[in-house]
């Protein structure tokens, strides 16, 4: 199923520009001019296999499947190059991020210029600008904007080229991840089932190319190093880790959380503590400061945003009428209740990877779950923490809630306009307007919260370590 549905996102890819695939101004395909149902039809069924392939295959780890973990490694690596040769598929965001390089390379502030100022320019790359994010000055760390930068100074002045050189470059990152969770991780097939071998991990980080992998790739750096010295990190290495924690807050802001968990695992050495916080500031709020106040607007402005797919959407289909504002407090406010429901029970655990693991995990677990914000590829910054903890009860809910907001942002180019169907298409051209993808996430948002919850009275439950050692031997 994890093959299949692997095979099924590369061939919508390689079809050429559809409702999945937009026009960059090259590459190679096949130029098949595919209708818009048949690609619905590829998609969807990617994300149906690649969902329960991944749950089967965390259901037969508990009953003592124990294949070869470097066999899953190559396989999820290949799959990797494969998706960053094709075709960009399933999102526009990575041509967004072409024009905001594109900027940069020209000397402009992406946090103070909108791509429709190279629209009007006659700019070669914003020919093919997508209709999103016209408008809209760039949404991304300082770090991220820089690294569009560089792809765009080294690709020059195509489109194509700049959106493959930003596809390498994720697939590069996505597969910098498996390598570190391989080395470091407690039970490395399970790693590889979470991630490297995930097709929708694979479908968001490499064949979008979306750029939160770059700040997944940077946090499993610093739990690497935090975590290397037997005896626990001296002021040197964690400063090293507090700057790689900076670097990947610099991506993205939310990444800044994941750092919770190393501080946690070093609240009783002064030094470590003191090295995490001035990595962090040197690295992370020091880009920003370089970036000008204009970065730190972006923070505010996106603390307030609110997506098309977020849990409190299907509210106004019961006849609860809210507002945006009513929308991002109730969910900032649940975030909080769920924060201490997890870390009341993840918390306890023997080891410093784990707990540090744990933590980070509680933390912007609560942050995603019941947000306003809601899009599939921000899972990238759960799933490498899910994949260093111990096996819980919420791996395959998380992996369901992942599938649910794949399915919202399917098939990814709403202006595609091809194909022997009309347009619009109610349910294929924009699903993301249907209030099914909301309630489905805010269900399983519930239920991961509920399956965190301990038994009923009376019914006989284990320790959290004595069941996560059990779930972990064979049968």
């Amino acid at each position: 199923m994890v093959s299949a549905s692997v095979g099924l996102g590369a061939y919508a890819c390689l079809l050429g520009p559809s409702n999945t695939v937009p026009e960059s101004g090259g590459g190679w395909s096949l130029e098949a001019d595919p209708s818009a149902l048949l690609i619905v039809w590829l998609t969807f069924s990617m994300v149906g296999l690649g969902a329960l392939g991944v749950c089967l295959g965390l259901l037969a780890l508990r009953w003592g499947w124990r294949p070869p973990a470097k066999t899953l490694l190559w396989g999820g690596l290949t799959a990797t190059a494969v998706l960053a040769l094709v075709p960009l598929g399933g999102s526009t965001d990575v041509q967004s991020y072409a024009l905001y390089g594109r900027m940069g390379a020209l000397g402009l502030d992406p946090y103070q210029t909108v791509p429709q100022s190279l629209i009007d320019a006659g700019d070669p790359v914003a020919a093919y600008s997508p209709q999103t994010w016209r408008d809209t000055p760039s949404v991304y760390g300082p770090v991220a904007n820089w690294a569009f930068a560089a792809a765009a100074g080294l690709a020059g002045a195509s489109m194509f080229k700049i959106v493959f050189l930003l596809k390498l470059t994720a697939g590069a990152a996505f597969a910098l991840v498996a390598l570190v969770l391989h080395r470091i991780a407690r039970d490395p097939v399970r790693a590889h089932l979470l991630w490297t071998c995930n097709p929708l991990m694979l479908w968001a980080c490499v064949a979008g190319g979306h750029g939160d992998v770059y700040g997944a790739a940077v946090v499993v750096l610093a739990f690497a190093v935090f975590l290397r010295p037997p005896n626990g990190p001296g002021w040197a290495t964690a400063l090293y880790a507090g700057a790689l924690i900076g670097i990947a807050g610099g991506v993205k802001a939310p990444f800044f959380f994941a750092g919770l968990g190393l501080a946690w695992a070093a609240r009783r050495s002064w030094p470590a503590l003191a090295g995490l916080a001035a990595g962090v500031t040197v690295t992370g709020l020091g880009s920003y400061a370089l970036a000008g106040p204009a970065a730190f607007e972006v923070l505010f402005d996106k603390a307030g945003d609110v997506a098309p797919t977020n849990p409190w959407r299907y509210l106004p289909r019961w006849g609860v009428e809210t507002t945006h504002g009513e929308m991002a407090s109730w969910g900032y406010a649940a975030g909080a209740v769920v924060l201490l429901v997890l870390l009341w029970r993840l918390t306890p655990a023997d080891g410093r990877a784990e707990s540090a693991a744990r933590v980070s995990f509680a933390v912007c677990a609560a942050l995603l779950l019941f947000s306003p914000v809601q899009h599939p590829w921000y899972d990238a910054l759960i799933f490498p923490l899910l994949a260093l903890m111990p096996a819980t009860r919420i791996d395959g809910l998380i992996q369901w809630r992942l599938a649910a907001g794949t399915l919202g942002y399917l098939p990814g180019v709403p202006q595609f306009t091809g194909g022997p169907w009309p347009d619009p298409m109610p349910f294929i051209r924009d699903p993301v307007n249907n209030w099914w993808v909301s309630a489905a996430l805010g269900i399983l948002a519930l239920l991961i919260v509920l399956a965190l919850l301990p038994p009923r009275r009376g019914t006989p439950a284990k320790r959290p370590a004595e069941s996560e050692r059990e779930a972990l031997q064979p049968v």
